[in-house]
């Protein structure tokens, strides 16, 4: 009898053994090989929610789908101080293109754009744009290389982005869902990337953006109408910046709107 009942423990131990194999190991076998990212939880995760991050502080991989992508973004933050080159293509008619390079640097609140482009007449474009942290709102100052008249409006939060011409990864937070028709980890000109790709509209654009995970910038974008790239957005690394730029955030009659601070 006692040899009896250590078989029947034997085999319940091997079962249980098999069936956290199954649990371990199955589920990944079915779930096929999509692309996973390694995220900071979110604030404010609902509890049960399969598909949020749980864990106060605790570091989850979360695959990257349609469905998860925005909240996926939604954790990225863009550093506070930083430089780096945004060149915009645009299509201007059949077989022919415009093309402007905005250097861009970044320092707090404060954002400096310079913008060439070969078909400006009026030279290379001067702006500075201020962001309350608070509010969002801001201030925009613009003038031009031949002209010392300075122009100046309110802008909102997106309005140092909007200054550059390039579109945001906040736009792809306020889509539906069901206009996001893919979504991935991917590399981009080296560059560890999530990839998403919406729907074409109604007006027959289709759109795809690559947000870097490491610093939560926009790396490229593109615009696309019939299979054809109608607009295309790249740029180089984000760099910190080392030391103060002269004059970056001084207007042509000498105000100084924002002396930079050298880290």
């Amino acid at each position: 009898m006692e040899r009896k009942n250590k078989l029947v423990l034997f085999l319940l131990i091997v079962l249980v053994m098999a069936v956290a194999l199954v649990s371990s190991f199955g589920l990944n076998i079915f779930a096929g090989n999509g692309a996973e990212i390694v995220l900071p939880t979110p604030e404010g995760s609902a509890p049960g929610d399969e598909e949020s991050l749980e864990g106060g502080g605790q570091v989850l991989p979360v695959r990257t789908t349609p469905k998860t992508v925005q909240s996926i973004i939604a954790t990225l933050t863009r550093p506070d101080n930083y430089a780096r080159t945004v060149t915009v293509e645009m299509a201007t008619g059949t077989d022919q293109a415009g093309s402007f390079t905005a250097n861009v640097l970044v320092d707090g609140a404060w954002t400096s754009i310079e913008l060439t482009q070969s078909f400006q007449p009026m030279g290379t474009q001067y702006t500075i744009v201020y962001t309350d942290p608070e509010s969002g709102a801001g201030t925009l100052y613009r003038w031009y290389a031949n002209s010392t008249e300075v122009k100046s409006w309110p802008v909102g939060e997106s309005g140092a982005d909007l200054a550059q011409h390039i579109p945001t990864y906040e736009d792809v937070l306020a889509l539906d869902t069901e206009a996001i028709v893919d979504a991935n980890y991917v590399t981009r000109d080296g560059v560890p990337c999530i990839y998403v790709e919406t729907a074409v509209d109604t007006l027959g654009y289709l759109e795809r953006y690559w947000v870097s995970t490491d610093n939560g910038l926009l790396v490229s974008s593109e615009t696309v109408k019939d299979d054809v790239v109608v607009m295309r957005m790249r740029s180089t690394d984000a760099e910190v910046l080392q030391a103060a730029e002269k004059d970056r955030f001084t207007l042509p009659d000498g105000t100084v709107l924002y002396e930079q601070t050298t880290p």
